[in-house]
């Protein structure tokens, strides 16, 4: 074998095992929201985002729209959700995210990561390009209603985490969607 076909092959062999490790890491490492574990299993805040009024700098008027702030609390955001191939905002994702707005100007430090979902049909690389537009297009409209971009994240999850595993399309448009996870 040629020194050049011994380079293919090693470059071949270095992109398999990239993709192969890729496709095992499907659990992605949870966002940190700032809380983590007191003694005995019970929550404790963490970077100001809990715990009595004085610690929260003014988000104790947050919470008086009876929002929780346990781990992994959304703060009242809610999912919003696409048509099929589609990463327009729907209308009535459009009131929904007025009001995420309006929650997320509340707790002016939180920064707001933006999860794009897909259903299952397509192809991995199709599902991760449209929940990233998907996110991208949240974001965008957040950005539009008032939200500085620097405070908006976004990721793609693509069909790695449904919320409903199931198949047909009341699963699929269940999946179908952008989510919000919030840390300071």
């Amino acid at each position: 074998m040629s020194t050049k076909s011994m380079l293919k092959l090693m470059v071949l062999m270095v992109v398999v095992i990239a993709m192969l490790g890729m496709a095992g890491c499907k659990h992605k490492k949870p966002l940190n929201t700032g809380f983590d574990k007191g003694a005995g299993g019970a929550s404790t805040a963490g970077s100001g985002l809990g715990g009595d009024s004085s610690s929260t700098g003014g988000l104790s008027n947050f919470d008086q729209g009876n929002t929780t702030f346990e781990p992994g609390s959304k703060y009242g955001l809610q999912t919003v959700h696409f048509d099929y191939d589609s990463s327009a905002i729907r209308s009535d994702a459009m009131a929904t995210l007025q009001s995420n707005a309006e929650n997320i100007k509340k707790v002016p430090g939180a920064m707001i990561q933006i999860a794009g979902h897909c259903d299952s049909r397509g192809t991995q690389e199709y599902n991760l390009a449209l929940g990233e537009r998907r996110a991208l297009a949240v974001r965008t409209y957040l950005m539009q209603l008032g939200l500085p971009g620097e405070r908006l994240t976004t990721i793609s999850y693509g069909a790695e985490s449904p919320a409903d595993p199931g198949n047909g399309e009341s699963a699929w448009a269940q999946n179908r969607r952008a989510e919000f996870n919030v840390s300071k």
